[in-house]
């Protein structure tokens, strides 16, 4: 096992011990800010299916269908799961199918299951009238890797059904030294010229793409330039359903 998947697997094992703590130490139907996922046994039950369904196609090496159902004993379920899921993210990596429809390893998975798991502990951890605050686990290192998967994962897979945007967006990290240009045809590339650019925190960058921040509504984490209609229609673009 690499270096780097390692500290994935050590992050996953944390960030997933303290979901089940989050849980445990709430009431089931206590509501969360989710549309998707509601109260807090809804998330324990998403998250209990999604490491249930990696935990298969790790084992299988085959892309399964995904099957979520309610649970009777939200917190127990998702330790089952979650213990499941990390002997195999311990073990020596295999071939397995991965997002995107191609062949990878376990580790894509261990980095996936990281980030997966801090969304998710957000979301627990946000009732329906807060603002979405950044988890004192999200660093700046992890927000950038978590920037860089969702460009080179979801929106590599959205990007031939999304409208193009109205011109080109940046966005810049501002406690970290990367920032990303997007390219109207939704390209990620290092061009330093946009028709708009977001700056924040990578963190509060990594919400954002997360459906978790808005940056024309809270402008005390993120200052723009430019169009705004482009960042409208970043925030409003289906790149990750």
């Amino acid at each position: 096992m690499t270096e780097e998947s390692r500290r994935d697997l050590l992050r996953f094992e944390t960030l997933s011990e303290r979901l089940i703590s989050d849980v445990e130490s709430r009431n089931n139907a206590q509501p969360v800010k989710s549309t998707a996922w509601p109260t807090v046994a809804h998330i324990a039950a998403h998250v209990t299916s999604i490491y249930t369904w990696v935990s298969v196609i790790i084992e299988s090496g085959e892309r399964v269908e995904r099957v979520e159902v309610p649970l009777a004993k939200p917190a127990l379920d998702l330790r089952r799961a979650r213990d499941d899921l990390a002997e195999r993210l311990q073990a020596d990596d295999v071939d397995c199918w991965v997002l995107g429809g191609s062949t990878g390893t376990t580790a894509f998975w261990r980095r996936r299951m990281v980030l997966e798991t801090m969304k998710h502990l957000l979301d627990v951890r946000t009732t329906p009238d807060d603002q979405f605050a950044v988890p004192r686990e999200l660093d700046a290192e992890l927000a950038v890797d978590g920037i860089d998967e969702f460009f080179a994962v979801f929106l590599a897979h959205s990007r031939s059904t999304l409208a193009p945007l109205p011109g080109g967006l940046r966005i810049i990290a501002t406690d970290a030294d990367r920032s990303w240009h997007i390219t109207p045809d939704w390209h990620v590339d290092d061009g330093e010229q946009a028709d708009s650019q977001v700056e924040a925190t990578a963190a509060a960058l990594l919400l954002l793409l997360w459906e978790r921040a808005d940056a024309l509504e809270e402008r005390d984490r993120f200052t723009v330039s430019g169009d705004e209609s482009i960042v409208q229609a970043l925030m409003t673009s289906p790149i990750h359903r």
